[in-house]
């Protein structure tokens, strides 16, 4: 290797595997444009390289529902799969011939899917609507994809009630499956009160202190 480019160098079958992963970097390099694409004032840009990996992609409309949410991370990951619509809902399974019937087991009124789930299914169009009420937000639930769209744009304000919004909005999707699989599994289903206090307690567990104040100032 000694004198020689690093891209005319062919790894032996001997060669140590840490080094076999240092040269094959060079094919990522090449393929970003070389060297000179990833330089920023003579030195190595590891900022550059990510983004030069990643490529140029479209943001989606909701990043701000997750990453400037304060609830739970865990309500936050499910909260995602399920604005991806990846939830594995009956409606899916059914599809897949997993079971044999794709009926809400929350409310039996209708085919369980993400849209029927949030917030068509009685159970969670109470939840939700508790959850609007507390916030002084004057409407009534409306489809998942309508939701979205108006928390996309709820998102963009930085004022305390908005901030409590997307909290509740990630907790309430999170507790809603859980119960789902509580009464798939379990046979064991919540009442939206008692959903609605659980939630409550969770977003009060991760808001800061303006957020926590606010949210007491609204449930008087």
């Amino acid at each position: 290797m000694k004198g020689r480019s690093i891209a005319d160098v062919h790894c032996p079958s001997t060669m140590s595997w840490s080094l076999k992963k240092i040269i094959g970097c060079q094919e990522l390099v090449t393929n970003v444009g070389g060297w000179s694409a990833v330089e920023k004032g003579g030195c190595f840009s590891i900022k550059l390289m990510y983004r030069k990996l990643c490529g140029d992609h479209p943001k989606v409309p909701w990043r701000r529902l997750l990453c400037n949410n304060l609830a739970t991370p865990k309500s936050i990951f499910i909260m995602w799969i399920a604005i991806w619509k990846r939830l594995p809902t009956l409606d899916r399974l059914f599809k897949w011939g997993v079971v044999d019937s794709e009926v809400c087991p929350v409310c039996s009124m209708g085919t369980e899917s993400i849209e029927h789930l949030f917030f068509a299914c009685t159970l969670s169009c109470r939840v939700w609507q508790k959850v609007l009420d507390l916030l002084h937000f004057k409407r009534r639930p409306e489809s998942f994809d309508n939701e979205m769209q108006w928390l996309i744009k709820s998102c963009k304000r930085s004022g305390s009630r908005h901030k409590l919004l997307g909290m509740f909005f990630a907790e309430c999707i999170y507790s809603i499956w859980l119960n789902r699989n509580d009464v798939v599994y379990n046979q064991v289903c919540k009442t939206p009160e008692r959903l609605f206090r659980q939630i409550q307690f969770h977003i009060a567990s991760r808001s800061s202190d303006a957020l926590s104040s606010t949210l007491l100032n609204l449930s008087r």
